[in-house]
């Protein structure tokens, strides 16, 4: 892909209208300090101390961000509770332009990842309404609302225990024009392209993801699949198309964190631009390999960054 064609992207994405549906978080980063020698009176044990706490839109969510960073005009179809963490979903997505009309609020608390973080690594994660069984009661009207639009295209989202979307809903999605990225029901979208990571390929085959077992996946299922393979890049494989993209080599210390995302963002907008497989496959490898390089955070990567990259910038 010359940089022509990669500017005749670029401009076709900030036409585009993309809608996102599926599991909604918030990403709440903070920097935490466990050894203070300071100790509560209360409890006599030692107080811990946060700072800089900041947050990013999470599961689907970040997808929705990293496709509005692009520059496409997006559309967000999920749910979130009346609480600080809805209320600062909503800021978020208003900040990046993404229409929330469809956001609905529901009797939940907003499914949220805290991430305390030590000198850059993430310790344990304290989860906040990912397990909510009143997530699914609003799937139906969403799904109405969704099929009375048009869209360029449609990315489905599935990632937590109980998740919008259930087994039922997923097998009467019929959409050429869509990526579907689902943690554990992907054996359920029979009519949807697919996008998986590795270890979730091994785990639905019991066999690696060699090229020509993820060549007979796509030819069994009918229907195309893309699989990220890490340092190994990414290989798309349909009943007539097949390529492999390899990663760019990393530069210094990376954060895989929402990588996935991020390739399901970049090739569903080139797609949607008109990109063929293999533009759209290094599209989504020049955007993953700015977003790992954001430490500390759900990157996203612009259109100048990606420009910068493609020309032979080097990532700082």
């Amino acid at each position: 892909m010359n940089s022509e064609r990669l500017e005749t992207l670029l401009a076709r994405i900030q036409q585009l209208r993309i809608a996102v549906m599926g599991d909604f978080a918030l990403d709440f980063y903070f920097d935490l300090q466990t050894s203070t020698n300071e100790f509560s009176l209360e409890t006599a044990k030692e107080v811990h101390c946060a700072s800089a706490p900041r947050t990013y839109l999470g599961g689907a969510g970040n997808v929705a961000k990293n496709l509005a960073v692009l520059g496409a005009q997006v559309s967000a179809f999920g749910v979130r509770g009346n609480d600080l963490f809805g209320r600062e979903m909503l800021h978020q997505m208003a900040a990046l332009g993404i229409n929330a009309t469809n956001i609905k609020e529901t009797h939940i608390d907003t499914p949220t990842y805290s991430k305390p973080l030590q000198t850059q690594e993430e310790l344990n994660r304290i989860d906040f309404g990912t397990r909510s069984s009143n997530f699914q009661a609003q799937t139906g009207e969403l799904l109405q609302s969704l099929a009375a639009e048009t869209f360029d295209w449609i990315i489905f989202n599935e990632q937590f225990g109980i998740p919008l979307l259930q087994a039922k809903h997923i097998e009467g999605i019929n959409h050429a024009n869509a990526l579907a990225d689902l943690r554990s029901l992907g054996s359920y979208a029979k009519h949807l392209p697919l996008k998986v990571n590795e270890a979730e390929f091994v785990k639905i085959h019991q066999k690696p993801a060699t090229p020509e077992n993820i060549r007979i996946w796509a030819n069994t299922r009918n229907n195309p699949v893309l699989v990220t393979l890490g340092e190994k890049g990414m290989v798309y494989a349909g009943t007539e198309e097949f390529h492999h993209q390899p990663a760019f080599p990393v530069k210094g210390p990376i954060d895989t964190v929402g990588a996935g995302d991020m390739v399901v963002a970049g090739f569903s907008a080139a797609r949607a631009a008109g990109a063929s497989v293999e533009e759209a496959c290094e599209f989504a490898s020049l955007a993953v390999h700015i977003s790992i390089h954001q430490l500390g955070e759900t990157g996203s990567a612009s259109p100048d960054a990606i420009r910068q990259l493609h020309d032979g910038h080097t990532i700082a």
